[in-house]
């Protein structure tokens, strides 16, 4: 006999349907993907699928949570989302809904109690509590590390295989967790009908956004010190890896096209544009599963290539507020 689930479990499992539970209670509705496409209720869910990720991507998704059939469409619109990203082909994409799916998890997660927490770490499958064995720990900061030098192991002590860990962390890498799920791939290649509509409608509403943000210049007067100080050890070739890792992802944030940012990078005596092209289509993540972000002030600092106090967290903030500035006046 199938288990009846009480309001308050359909709410847990629909605020974190990653959840091995959630693909369960899903199952327990014997619907096929073409049959909730054609379905008089459940068909809503492709849509709002299609909206969950939209949504996410500007940080907008707040659904209601209150009726049995909201939450049920809600943990419907979750694999949905999920096929749907795939089913893009687009790793840019994949990867920044994964990353939206594992921030709204974090914000809820930062408002439950133990017991709800410590179920969602069984889910993940993390013995998490003062600390975390190595290899997880390794696993789950590798992003981490690019933006925030306080995440690299050295930072931390090792005590028999665990990694200490401070207060705040443990959600941090319960999120990483959670974006690596979302990052699970999908073995679905050939779409059914009713996900071809609102599939071209993401490639197109995702196409048009990537559009919107791509520039054809560097607003010199907008420019942190610390990047136009980068870029002028490039100049001269003295830029090490770092600085480079911190140019190439603050041209890519900014909405630099490709080619613009091998500009930039052609000023080096030794620049090799073979090269230097993999390592930006990597760094987009045209070459790989990532798409790699600037680092922070932090960890800016950390590397002593900040050279102003700007009031800022984050060189990409600094130069949007300023263009916009320089914008009006002009």
């Amino acid at each position: 006999m199938a288990k009846e689930y009480t309001t308050e479990e359909l709410k847990t499992l629909a605020k974190y349907p990653f959840l091995e539970e959630s693909k369960k209670y899903v199952e327990t509705l014997k619907l096929t993907l073409d049959e909730i496409g054609k379905h008089p209720i459940y068909s809503s869910a492709i849509k709002m699928g299609k909206e969950r990720v939209l949504s996410l991507l500007e940080n907008k998704f707040n659904p209601e949570m209150d009726e049995k059939l909201e939450l049920e469409l809600l943990i419907l619109s979750y694999p949905i989302a999920r096929i749907l990203t795939n089913l893009t082909g687009n790793r840019i994409l994949v990867g920044r809904y994964a990353n939206a799916e594992s921030k709204k998890a974090l914000k809820n997660l930062r408002n439950e109690n133990e017991k709800t927490i410590e179920k969602i770490k069984d889910g993940l499958k993390l013995r998490i509590d003062d600390g975390i064995d190595v290899v997880n720990y390794l696993r789950l900061t590798r992003r981490l590390v690019k933006e925030d030098a306080g995440w690299k192991l050295v930072n931390h002590t090792v005590e028999k295989g665990r990694v200490s860990l401070k207060e705040g962390d443990e959600l941090t890498l319960v999120k990483e967790a959670i974006r690596d799920k979302v990052l699970e791939p999908i073995n679905l290649k050939k779409p059914p009908e009713s996900l071809k509509k609102p599939l071209n409608e993401l490639k197109t509403a995702f196409t048009l956004d990537e559009e919107e943000q791509q520039i054809e210049f560097i607003d010199d007067k907008a420019t942190p010190k610390c990047i136009s100080h980068i870029m002028s050890l490039v100049n001269r070739n003295e830029a090490n890896h770092n600085a480079r890792f911190i140019l190439a992802t603050f041209l890519i944030g900014i909405g630099l096209k490709e080619e613009e940012i091998l500009k930039v990078f052609s000023k080096s005596p030794k620049y090799d544009e073979n090269k230097t092209r993999y390592q930006v289509e990597f760094l987009t993540g045209k070459k790989g599963a990532t798409k790699y972000t600037c680092p922070g002030c932090e960890t800016i600092k950390s590397y002593g290539l900040c050279k102003a106090d700007c009031r800022v967290k984050h060189p990409q903030q600094y130069y949007r507020r300023n263009a916009r500035t320089t914008d009006k006046k002009q």
